[in-house]
């Protein structure tokens, strides 16, 4: 990866991420932290989320005025075009992440369409807007020819983008998308003996870790913000890959954070125990390409240790997943949606998963006996064992005052 040398100053400096946009989009000091990126404990959306979202907005769009090019429009629609031109996002991404790949790629080219019906009128907002939906539908094309390779959506995606990257040549966003889509068309390959270093999206080789690993290696080898990159393309847009965490992984032992990079390393063998596999032609069966995929680590010291941290945060962060998961389904299926319910969110704790944030009770459940209730029960017996042994002195005592027959 050669860039000119202004275009490197801008990407060290801006925050760089990938290519989906819609409401639920982190905001890049929102991001969640590697460490909850490798473990998994980051925002996920169930099926339903979408669905809900995806019908409401329907029924708003088809409302919307389809003006044709060229012609003259009212202060009103031109309103009316810019406040809906967020929300075709919205149901775009809804659309994506429910597989309909045609129908978002459909309906992102309408929005093309309109943004261009109003550039004249709200330039910046038009740029802006037609951006996005690029990058949306660069989006959608790079995962459908995920599901159909061998189709011309690899190279269309990365051909928007480069259309992107040359009208703004410091837009790090569509740079950074532009890199991986780059590094897949070029049909990457595993030659043994070639580097050690297993063929991965950032480029680097076994050289790239020669001498001092911090922030400024990873300037050094013109990947600097490369993780706050692989940060929102995997917790942001669902993709676990094998090469972008291994990615991760190198991105991380090349600036110094060793630990993290181990952790990277290990959520990274789960996965391909799990059946995750690189893009990379010839690579070698889960043992071996766990093997290479580790070589930036050299020898991993304390690694009991690590892998026992590892299981720990990674169960922790599936509780906390599973327990955000259920309150939203349980509010999903009453019929609320986080878009339209402000108090969506009033019952959950995040550092608490499943549990009801204070000052937000659910009714309690009565499984056990009151503290009162036992103390009295208690009480309540040792008077009664008292009269027993009480009656029973008496009673001895008048049966003495009778003689028995061998006493007469």
């Amino acid at each position: 990866m050669k860039f000119a040398l202004p275009l490197l100053l801008a990407l060290a400096a801006v925050p760089l991420h990938a290519g989906l946009w819609d409401r639920d989009r982190p905001k890049d000091d929102a991001l969640p932290s590697v460490l909850d990126v490798i473990t998994g404990r980051y925002d996920e959306y169930p099926a339903s989320y979408y669905q809900s979202r995806g019908q409401r907005l329907a029924g708003v769009l088809d409302k919307l005025p389809d003006p044709a090019p060229g012609a003259e429009l009212t202060a009103e629609q031109v309103s009316q075009i810019a406040e809906a031109l967020p929300v075709m996002d919205d149901l775009a991404v809804a659309l994506f992440r429910q597989g309909e790949f045609a129908r978002a790629i459909i309906l992102l080219d309408r929005k093309n369409r309109l943004s261009e019906t109003i550039r004249a009128d709200r330039t910046a907002t038009a740029k802006q807007q037609s951006y996005r939906a690029t990058a949306n539908k660069a989006a959608c094309l790079a995962a459908r020819a995920r599901l159909t390779p061998g189709t011309p959506d690899l190279r269309d995606a990365r051909d928007l983008l480069a259309a992107v990257v040359k009208e703004d040549p410091y837009n790090s966003d569509a740079q950074w998308s532009l890199v991986e889509l780059d590094w897949l068309l070029s049909g990457p390959a595993y030659v043994a003996g070639i580097d050690p270093l297993f063929p991965n999206l950032l480029g680097l080789s076994e050289a790239s870790f020669r001498g001092e690993r911090n922030e400024a290696a990873l300037a050094r080898n013109n990947v600097s913000g490369c993780i706050a990159y692989l940060t929102r393309r995997i917790a942001y847009e669902g993709a676990e890959s094998a090469d972008l965490m291994y990615a991760l992984s190198l991105a991380l032992a090349l600036s110094g954070r060793n630990e993290e990079a181990v952790l990277a390393w290990l959520k990274l063998c789960e996965m391909i125990d799990n059946g995750a596999a690189s893009a990379v032609a010839d690579a070698p069966a889960a043992r071996g390409l766990k093997r290479l995929m580790g070589v930036h680590l050299g020898a991993i010291y304390e690694r009991d240790a690590a892998e026992k941290l590892y299981s720990e945060l990674r169960s922790q962060a599936e509780g906390w997943r599973q327990g955000r998961l259920k309150y939203m389904e349980r509010k999903l299926q009453a019929g609320k949606h986080p878009d339209t319910e402000p108090a969506f969110w009033a019952g959950w704790s995040p550092t608490q998963p499943g549990v009801p944030a204070p000052g937000k009770p659910e009714p309690e459940t009565n499984t056990g006996i009151s503290t009162t209730l036992l103390i009295g029960g208690i009480a309540g017996l040792v008077l009664v064992l008292c009269v027993l042994m009480v009656f029973t002195v008496l009673l001895g005592r008048n049966k003495a005052s009778h003689p028995s027959v061998d006493e007469i």
